[in-house]
């Protein structure tokens, strides 16, 4: 684990990969997707978008640790990460030209499954990079370029969405490719250390069962904190993931006129969370406290979902307080994950689990809102979805109090 602190320079190169990747692969899942299946069945654009999610978020959860353990096991003269983030990549940004090309629900569950299981190679093989290269005492800086980074190239993305929604080919496939160009930019620069000792070499189901082997036990701050994390991210992707519905649904914009606001509202919430993110990872780094932002960041969040889910005009606000509670967040929790983790010499592994906390939201979320859409007399019930959000949130900052280690 190295112990020197990083160069501006490395810093700046690690947030420009973030903005690569989270140009090419977040973007769809913000509007993209929700616009793409509202076009092919809008009568039952929900239900659809949650098969979508779940499923393409169910094999992110399987594959996402797996990739982490390869990574941190494979020898060659590139170095450990790079061909995981190259060929992942590449073979994402195929997948997205393909994606819009589908005509039904299923083919578009196809085409999502593929993008999420091989672009999760280089979204693990990224992130381990913040335990090769960041010391302990830089994590949070290691956060801050993951969240500006990663904000960055979000905004990016969808506002390239929004212009080309019209020609969903390229809605899809312009912010993918012009994501992996930047990724590339990255690889070119980054000088991988190839693993100098040859690992215990072990059969490929023991390596896939060890991918997601943890002991509680030996760990328990780690395991509270992959907990908690779930439940607070499960109250974000649901705020996040069905807006786009409130403002077709209960605002009655048009297609058009939802996707330039979703970009209106990504440029706004993105430079709240980037402000956030700067900030928490700047302070929890100089005095070491990391659970009263995630705690304060998730109640934000309810808050938030409360005002969203009675008042759903005031979008603009709601999207300011949610950046600010998301990049706040998303921060400090990453760098909690790499600190409370059992060892650093197989970050790729432990941090692919924890982005599973991360990932399995996604499923989550959509799985969840149809039960919280039918509270009530409504056909469909906005409210209750929000109330339900914020219930949500709560629950899981209630867990990280719970946590001794980031006190």
């Amino acid at each position: 684990m190295n112990e020197q602190p990083i160069s501006r320079q490395f810093f700046l190169m690690y947030a420009l990969a973030f903005v690569g990747v989270w140009m090419a692969f977040i973007a769809p899942t913000m509007s993209g997707l929700q616009i793409r299946i509202g076009q092919i069945d809008p009568a039952h654009k929900a239900s659809g978008l949650a098969l979508v999610l779940v499923v393409g978020a169910l094999l992110a959860l399987v594959s996402n640790p797996i990739w982490g353990q390869l990574s941190d096991r494979h020898m060659s003269r590139w170095g450990r990460r790079k061909p995981f983030m190259f060929f992942g990549g590449l073979a994402g940004t195929a997948a997205l030209f393909v994606l819009p090309l589908m005509q039904t629900v299923a083919g578009v569950v196809i085409a999502w499954s593929v993008v999420q299981l091989v672009f999760n190679a280089a979204i693990a093989a990224l992130h381990a990079i913040t335990s090769d290269v960041f010391p302990e005492s830089e994590r949070g800086k290691a956060s801050v370029a993951v969240g500006v980074g990663g904000g960055v190239g979000t905004v990016f993305g969808i506002g390239l969405s929004a212009a080309l929604v019209k020609m969903p080919i390229l809605m899809f496939g312009v912010p993918a490719l012009l994501g992996f160009i930047i990724l590339l930019i990255f690889l070119v620069w980054y000088q991988d250390t190839p693993l100098q000792e040859a690992p215990v070499r072990a059969g490929v189901l023991k390596t896939v069962l060890d991918s997601y082997s943890f002991n509680w036990r030996q760990a328990p701050d780690f395991g509270k904190l992959l907990t908690g994390n779930f439940f607070i991210l499960i109250g974000l992707n649901i705020i996040t993931t069905y807006q786009v519905y409130v403002m077709s649904d209960r605002l009655g914009w048009s297609d058009a006129k939802v996707a330039s606001m979703i970009t209106v509202i990504y440029l706004i919430s993105g430079a709240s969370s980037m402000v956030a993110n700067y900030i928490a990872g700047w302070l929890s780094d100089k005095y070491a406290r990391y659970r009263g932002w995630i705690v304060g960041s998730a109640l934000l969040l309810a808050g938030t979902a409360t005002m969203f889910g009675f008042r759903p005009d005031l979008l603009i606000l709601a999207a300011v307080l949610a950046g600010l509670a998301q990049g706040a967040e998303n921060n400090v929790a990453y760098a909690a994950l790499s600190l409370t983790m059992p060892d650093q010499e197989n970050g790729g592994k432990w941090l692919g689990i924890g982005n599973m906390s991360m990932v399995l939201p996604q499923s989550i979320a959509p799985a969840v809102a149809p039960i919280l859409l039918a509270i009530g007399n409504q056909s469909v019930n906005y409210v209750s979805l929000y109330l339900g959000a914020a219930i949500i949130a709560v629950i899981g900052a209630g867990v990280i109090m719970t946590i001794k280690k980031l006190q």
